[in-house]
């Protein structure tokens, strides 16, 4: 697999990381004793898991993602079922996950070890802590664990003394009903029952959809739903994502969108092309009119990279025919969406469009309803990206404007950025050439928007 730019380097690397980042923090490794080297040592999207202290949530957090290259994928938190948050992080030998417990250990609704039962040692689960998490997890996944894993759940057990084990049995017979009697002959040495991964699945399915975790079921349905075709590659559901970049012509937004596809591309996301220009490609009549009124695009080049031979006329010439044109344009905006963008979308492709709607708020009439119409018809781009450099810089790779020209349209872009009309992320891009890797941020927001659909809360 080609490796993504800007990587958070080796697996090592980031195992490296993420001890430096909680060493602030109430942590522990969760799995048996050889989980972090066999994470380590995987090239597929196999999950790094960990457990924490609920009262670190937002700064464990916040401290996963300074440390680590990494976006966001998963995220709940309702008491009342399993909370955590998981990462993909991108690494030499493709994306991985890390996946944090806060609080309660539980599959779905189901407690397995309150956080006040929770020991650890050397950042290790311990007593029944261990046992639950070596044991009863993988059980209520549908999987009976291997020996190693499950000796490793008794000698927890085993140590864990009678009151602790006596306190998680009563807990245990709350939460797993008819599954505790045979999970603890199974940790007190018992062999078990081919059937008992079935019995747990459908016990945990039973708690599920029963009327008091149905709500909160309901919320973290596309994480409990198997994805099918939608399967992301991480395993995990994915939608479709629009990403519409603007800009005046000469601020990189070509070359952003190609660093982006590349990056996307690395970790398996396919992308499509979608250009929001007015120039080739628009209804017919509406290309004919723009040349025929010397109507130029906001960025002064049409798709095909010529110049108009002469400037724009001013806003008040032909003004009928520019106040219908923008309607037009308006429309057929909406048109572009419906046939090129949505069903792209609706597959889970990438959708990034060269420019938006936006500049119907310029051009062919400033300050024509039409461009907020426009904005209500199209629905408004997930991310939207403003591909920045200095206006200098900018005009020097796009001398056919002026610096003030250019100047005054990338100031634009600024403020919409700043309104923030993406739903989920509203970015710029550093293309001054000062940057290593200008499209890692945008790639990033893209992974997770794709698999969370909505900004996450800190």
């Amino acid at each position: 697999m080609t490796t993504a730019a800007g990587s958070a380097g080796l697996r090592t690397d980031v195992v490296s990381s993420v001890r430096a980042a909680l060493q602030a923090y109430v942590w522990a490794w969760q799995g048996p004793t050889e989980a972090v080297a066999d994470w380590e040592s995987a090239t597929d999207a196999k999950d790094l898991d960990i457990w924490c202290h609920d009262s670190d949530v937002a700064g464990v957090r916040a401290a996963i993602e300074k440390a680590l290259s990494a976006a966001r994928i998963e995220q709940a938190d309702d008491p009342r079922r399993l909370r955590h948050t998981g990462w993909a992080v991108f690494t030499d030998s493709g994306l991985a996950v890390v996946d944090i417990t806060f609080g309660d250990l539980r599959v779905g609704p189901l407690l397995l070890c309150p956080q006040d039962a929770v020991t650890s040692a050397d950042h290790r689960l311990t007593g029944v802590a261990a046992a639950a998490d070596l044991l009863v997890r993988p059980l209520l996944r549908g999987r009976i664990p291997v020996a190693s894993r499950i000796e490793e759940a008794r000698a927890a057990w085993a140590a864990s003394g009678p009151v602790d084990r006596a306190a998680i049995t009563a807990v245990w017979r709350v939460s797993l009903g008819p599954v505790c009697q045979p999970v603890t002959e199974v940790l007190d040495g018992a062999s078990p029952s081919v059937d008992l991964p079935k019995q747990a699945r459908r016990w945990l399915l039973r708690r599920t959809v029963a009327p008091a975790n149905l709500p909160a079921a309901w919320r973290q349905r596309r994480s409990i739903v198997p994805a099918g075709r939608r399967r992301g590659p991480l395993g995990h559901r994915v939608r479709g994502v629009v990403v519409a970049l603007v800009g005046t012509d000469g601020s990189g937004k070509s070359t952003l969108a190609a660093d982006v596809a590349t990056g996307l591309h690395a970790v398996g996301m396919s992308t499509h092309d979608a250009y929001f220009g007015m120039a080739r490609g628009n209804l017919p009549g509406v290309n004919l009119a723009r040349k025929v009124l010397g109507i130029a695009t906001p960025g002064g080049e049409d798709r095909s990279g010529e110049k108009p031979s002469e400037p724009a006329s001013a806003p008040q010439d032909h003004a009928g025919i520019r106040k219908l044109a923008a309607w037009y344009y308006a429309v057929e905006y909406g048109w572009r969406y419906v046939s090129t963008v949505a069903p792209a979308r609706r597959r889970g492709a990438v959708v990034l469009c060269d420019r938006y709607v936006y500049d119907l708020r310029d051009s062919p009439w400033p300050g024509s309803p039409a461009a907020a119409f426009a904005q209500r018809l199209v629905p408004s781009p997930d991310i939207l990206v403003l591909p920045d450099a200095p206006i200098e810089v900018i005009h020097a790779r796009k001398p056919e404007r002026s610096l003030a020209e250019q100047g005054a349209q990338q100031q634009k872009f600024r403020e919409l950025i700043a309104e923030g009309p993406g739903r989920f992320a509203n970015l710029f891009a550093d293309t001054s050439g000062g940057t290593a890797h200008p499209a890692l941020p945008v790639v990033t927001a893209v992974v997770s928007c794709a698999h969370l659909g909505r900004r996450p809360r800190p």
